[in-house]
């Protein structure tokens, strides 16, 4: 009897050692990360803010242990509940664990354009917020400078030949999983695709075309236009309406949860997107900006100005549907958003006692918009809602310390152009050198939030230097 307690407290021993060496890590390991290996293929996920393929996994928390930190990145970015086994090894960061998912692994049988097999993940916590997908690759087909750290991807390699292999199921779509309308219109973004099969590639290339358009560089163009032709008081009006239907557009994201239509069918992907379309942002800000400006204009009601922006809507719900990166409906509630977001102002506007123009020209209101930011951050710690919480910082600061002189007539077109070029390159300029810390997630955090907030300061001063004036 004695002799079986002293082996079981000797295993016991040896147990809670092994389970301590696991879960302490050296001095220079930050980070944990998790090998899924599953039909001879690995998992990566591809991060938004680097643009980078990773291993699924992130830094450990304080007082965590490293095995949790694998364990809880690996659900986040990855949408899989893994058993954390061996230490496969250490990079220069992070320790590298042998990882085995709960449950059957389920991937999409279609390839995607670097030859992986995605899998269905717009239930992960942190689904187009940190990571765009996750894909099962043969890692002989990655090349090293496709990985977020090149010099560690041979280590990896070798990594994943000690990793515990499993079975994959694969499945041609998720359709079922929809909600029943969402499955509807599958059906019809299906057939909407099949018809422009039978068409001439021009018609398909040039709706895809508005995908090169809808991106944020463009305001980059259209905010100085603004100030220029309608006045600082007006440009204030429209980034206010812009900022608003944004958070209001990323709040109903995150409290519905609606996935692209290509989360649930791959195969109707043509253009790169990711994370939630309902509603659709890039149908409300052009019905909201668009009615603003015919507002400014006195041509709200007239009905040239209303089939304007139906045929933009029209035409943004033909690109995102054929595009597989939104839903009828998200287009149509997009629209409504916008609409609504327009009226509430111009209903504002027309109330005697209130001044809309001094009012959202005041330093409050700004600051006030930027509280609520900060507040959306704490509530959903996001990148998108810190990148505007430094946006609305900028404006509010700028706000407060530059006078209200209007722009209008003091500057040439030919001044404006040239801010104009300035500012896009100025983008470009910062983008190249994000692309030299796209290994470090910090880093291209920090690079993106400063992005606009610098070109904001730019184009201020650009507009404000006295040998620019006439």
């Amino acid at each position: 009897m004695a002799i079986r307690h002293l082996l079981v407290f000797i295993l016991s021993l040896f147990s809670t050692t092994s389970a301590w060496a696991s879960n302490t890590l050296p001095d220079h390991i930050a980070g944990a990360l998790c090998v899924v290996r599953a039909d001879n293929q690995i998992v990566l996920v591809d991060e938004l803010i680097t643009g980078q393929l990773s291993l699924p996994g992130g830094t450990v928390v304080s007082g965590e242990p490293p095995s949790v930190a694998a364990q809880r990145e690996t659900w986040e970015e990855a949408g899989l509940s893994v058993t954390v086994g061996d230490v496969l090894g250490y990079t220069d960061s992070a320790v590298v664990y042998d990882c085995v998912s709960d449950s059957e692994v389920i991937s999409y049988k279609a390839r995607n354009e670097l030859g992986g097999f995605e899998l269905p993940i717009w239930f992960a916590p942190h689904y187009g917020v940190e990571v765009s997908r996750a894909m099962l690759l043969p890692p002989t087909e990655l090349q090293a400078n496709q990985y977020r750290y090149p010099e560690q991807w041979s280590e990896i390699n070798e990594f994943f030949l000690s990793a515990t292999d499993q079975p994959v199921t694969y499945v041609t779509e998720l359709v079922g999983a929809a909600p029943k309308v969402h499955q509807v219109e599958l059906n019809w973004i299906v057939s909407l695709q099949n018809a422009f099969d039978n068409m001439p590639s021009v018609f398909a290339n040039t709706v895809l075309l508005t995908d090169s358009l809808a991106k944020p560089w463009v305001f980059i163009v259209i905010l100085p236009l603004i100030a220029w032709h309608f006045g600082r008081n007006f440009a204030l009006k429209f980034g206010f309406t812009l900022i608003s239907v944004t958070l209001l557009t990323l709040i109903a994201h995150q409290g519905f949860g609606f996935p692209r239509p290509h989360a649930y069918l791959p195969a109707l992907k043509l253009v790169m997107s990711s994370g939630y379309s309902f509603p659709s942002l890039l149908a409300g800000l052009w019905v909201s900006l668009t009615l603003l400006v015919f507002w400014k204009l006195k041509r709200l009601l007239e009905q040239k100005s209303i089939l304007i922006v139906l045929a933009g809507l029209l035409w943004i719900m033909l690109f995102t549907s054929y595009s597989g990166s939104a839903f009828f409906s998200d287009v149509l509630m997009g629209g409504v958003l916008g609409a609504l977001t327009t009226w509430h102002i111009v209903r504002l506007d027309a109330k005697p006692d209130v001044d809309i123009s001094a009012l959202l020209s005041s330093k409050g209101v700004w600051w006030a918009l930027c509280l609520l930011s900060i507040v959306l951050t704490v509530i959903w710690p996001l990148p998108t809602f810190s990148f505007w919480v430094a946006i609305l910082m900028t404006i509010a600061c700028l706000v407060t310390l530059t006078d209200a002189k209007p722009l209008v007539g003091q500057f040439s077109f030919k001044i404006v152009f040239g801010v104009m070029a300035m500012l896009l390159a100025g983008n470009l300029l910062i983008s190249w050198a994000g692309s030299f810390v796209s290994f470090s997630g910090i880093a291209s955090f920090i690079v993106e939030t400063l992005r606009f907030p610098i070109l904001i300061l730019f184009g201020v001063v650009a507009f404000r230097l006295p040998w620019k004036r006439e």
